[in-house]
């Protein structure tokens, strides 16, 4: 397979996970929310807390943070220095392009590696309010991490092929 065939697989990958992603991650902000507002709810009125509320409303959120920011990523949503990489040259323009999407690419994989020997690491240890092990409260950062290490290669890829296009 090509490395233009395979920048093609990884788009429309990309594509398809994007739409697949979109509707859970709003019903899953949701539920962040009305956790949230349940938990603040019962401290103002009943002077009480539930630490499974927070735990929980943790994980799922986030999930929902980094699921939602592989959203922004493949709608080119994501914040970028727009006014002032607008001013340079094309070609300077082109090749920051390549130095931010390598820098995002870095940043989740080395997130990815992180979670994943946390995971490792606690997966012996058991949680101290549910009944599972502790490592499996950053599967949801490895899921969303490793959705956004994806979604920054395809970037990467479609950078250096416009640097090497030149346009």
């Amino acid at each position: 397979m090509t490395l233009r065939r395979a920048n093609r697989f990884l788009e429309l990958l990309c594509e398809h996970l994007a739409k697949v992603i979109a509707v859970p991650a709003v019903v899953l902000f949701a539920v962040v929310v009305v956790m949230n507002g349940w938990e603040a709810a019962a401290r103002y009125f009943f002077a009480a807390s539930s630490i499974y509320t927070v735990e929980v409303s943790l994980v799922v959120a986030s999930l929902v943070y980094f699921v939602g920011y592989a959203r922004l990523l493949h709608d080119d949503e994501d914040v970028r220095m727009g006014y002032f990489v607008e001013r340079l040259p094309p070609s300077i323009q082109r090749a920051i392009d390549v130095l931010n999407e390598g820098g995002a690419l870095a940043f989740f994989g080395a997130l990815c590696y992180g979670s994943w020997r946390y995971f490792t690491l606690t997966s012996g240890i058991p949680h101290v309010l549910f009944p599972f092990h502790q490592g499996y409260v950053s599967l949801p950062v490895l899921l969303g991490a490793g959705v956004c290490l994806l979604m920054s290669l395809s970037r990467l890829l479609r950078a250096i092929a416009n640097l090497r296009q030149g346009g």
